[in-house]
Formats: C-alpha cells, structure tokens, sequence
C-alpha cells in the first residue's frame, strides 16, 4: 500500500474551504484511491493522505492530477508532498469503518 501526504498551505481560509470542497465531491476515491483523510493543522494549512494500492497506482494519479495541482498552486497556495510505503498500519479491534466515517462518533 502506498500513501501521498500532503501539506498545503493556503492563501487564506476562504481559499482552503472551496478547494477542500471541490476536492471531496470531484477527487477523494477515485483512480484506484482506497482511502482518504485530512488533518486541519490550522485555519488555511491541512494535511491531506492518499492512500492506494500500489505505487503504480498512486503514480497514475498523480500524474493525473497534476493540472489540479498547478492550479491550486497558481491561486497562490503551497503544496509539499511526500510519497511512500505505508508499513505499521494498525486499527484497533473495536474500531469499526463506521467509527471512522463518522469521526469516531457512533452517534
């Protein structure tokens, strides 16, 4: 399994919530992605994880998405990315998809 991390850094918070949403509804899961999450770090900074299952996998998508990438990075953003291997991933047994959907709330 192979993830790419994310870390952009926006203009501004107006700026981080349109393309955060954009991205939710038009990028998360497709083009053999499995998983997907993000970490809001601040106001206008999140961390965003890809996660595929297989390097190859992973690379086409990022090929693919290269003319998104250059236009968040035309509007003024920073992107830094990172790609690697996934090893030591764990869950605990109690934990279920529906928890983590939800944010960990089973309500």
């Amino acid at each position: 399994m192979w993830v790419r991390t994310l870390k952009i850094t926006f203009k501004n918070e107006f700026m981080k919530e349109s393309v955060e949403t954009y991205m939710a509804s038009k990028v998360d899961l497709t083009e053999g992605m499995i998983l997907s999450y993000r970490v809001h770090v601040s106001s206008n900074v999140v961390l965003v994880n890809h996660f595929f299952p297989t390097k190859q996998v992973q690379e086409a998508f990022t090929a693919k998405l290269k003319p998104v990438r250059e236009q968040i990075v035309s509007m003024g953003a920073k992107v830094e990315f990172h790609d690697g291997e996934v090893w030591g991933f764990k869950v605990a047994g109690d934990v279920t998809l529906d928890m983590l959907m939800n944010g960990m709330q089973t309500e």
